[in-house]
């Protein structure tokens, strides 16, 4: 969803995010870049959830984003493993149905992923950290849907985010949108950008919706037509009232979890390989033992707090990684292979050992 600022963008986004919450089968993750309170009702549903750059006592916003996204990369890696692996007449195509996404059994429900602002999170002030999460964006964008996620976001800046390799993972990020929602822009060239390139040859240009058409927009992607929409208004007191019925929904359906049933951030669960995984960023393809230690007990202190080269080297040795020579700012270390570590968890899933 794409538009000037005050046209509706994030009342927009919202109301489709409304209507997901509705239904208690659909996992919700909700981020705001800017912190604004239209989101905020939203930690009545939301299995996880974060607002803004500022941290509270919830915790660091920033650090809540960056790991929801990279437990999402690696549930979408599992999930399309599993529907791989279930027989033909339950899954004839490999990807997530609606029968089981809604079958609690198989534990993979439908997860919208809500971030409004969402350029923001590509110009965080931390170059590896843009880095991480543009790609960890890029792959939900472009992999994840057949698998169930979903990433639904809104933004006033289309075009020009980050430097580099970021803005080079924004605009593939941006691309990739299969279905998109502009509201008033403030010239074809924008709108190009938020429908489509070449939506405007095609006839369709939002810049040229009138001022007064709030909440307005053409709808490009849903279907063969591209219509003029005009979404319904549902305001701050309206969303808190659906957001009430939605949780109770979730409550009878026994669906309510995560930052909305009172759990907290942090796993029960220490899985070394994946995390070891996760501390990786960007394109780098091997880190230095002592590297993966230090990420480790800065990203998920509850279980590494106190770990040292030696001790994640021991252990992911255990597992099957081997030691080899890493180069890292002119100097060759022991270390570990990103693939190696992704081989070792494959190798787990399939043989559980």
């Amino acid at each position: 969803v794409g538009a000037q600022p005050r046209q509706g963008k994030s009342f927009t986004a919202r109301l489709l995010a409304l209507y997901a919450a509705l239904d208690p089968y659909v996992q919700l993750e909700v981020f705001d870049g800017k912190g604004s309170p239209d989101w905020r009702k939203f930690a009545l549903v939301a299995h996880s959830c974060s607002f803004g750059f500022t941290p509270s006592r919830d915790g660091d916003p920033l650090e809540i984003f960056v790991q929801t996204l990279r437990d999402l990369k690696a549930d979408v890696q599992a999930r399309y493993q599993k529907l791989s692996e279930l027989p033909v007449d339950i899954c004839p195509e490999g990807k997530l149905t609606r029968e089981i996404a809604r079958d609690p059994k198989y534990g993979m429900p439908v997860r919208l992923v809500v971030i409004d602002e969402c350029q923001e999170y590509f110009d965080t002030g931390d170059k590896e950290l843009n880095k991480e999460i543009a790609s960890l964006l890029v792959f939900l964008v472009k992999v994840a849907p057949a698998a169930g996620v979903i990433v639904l976001d809104a933004t006033q800046k289309p075009g020009g985010v980050g430097t580099g390799d970021t803005a080079t993972a924004f605009t593939s990020f941006r691309d990739n949108h299969q279905v998109r929602i502009a509201l008033r822009t403030g010239s074809w060239q924008v709108s190009d950008l938020v429908l489509g390139s070449g939506a405007y040859s095609e006839g369709f240009d939002s810049s040229a919706l009138l001022p007064s058409y709030k909440g307005v927009g053409l709808l490009r992607g849903a279907g063969d037509d591209t219509p003029t929409v005009r979404f319904h208004l549902a305001d701050a007191e309206d969303a808190e009232k659906i957001l009430q019925v939605a949780r109770k929904l979730r409550e009878r359906a026994g669906t309510l979890s995560g930052y909305a049933a009172g759990q907290a951030a942090i796993r029960e669960v220490r899985d070394v390989l994946a995390d070891a995984a996760s501390v990786f960023q960007g394109s780098e393809t091997g880190l230095p033992w002592a590297l993966i230690a230090a990420r480790l007990a800065e990203r998920i202190p509850e279980h590494y707090a106190d770990i040292t080269a030696d001790a994640i080297s021991a252990q992911l040795r255990d597992l099957a990684v081997p030691s080899v020579n890493i180069k890292r700012d002119g100097q060759t270390l022991k270390g570990a292979k990103r693939a190696a570590i992704e081989t070792a968890m494959q190798r787990r899933d399939q043989t559980g050992t």
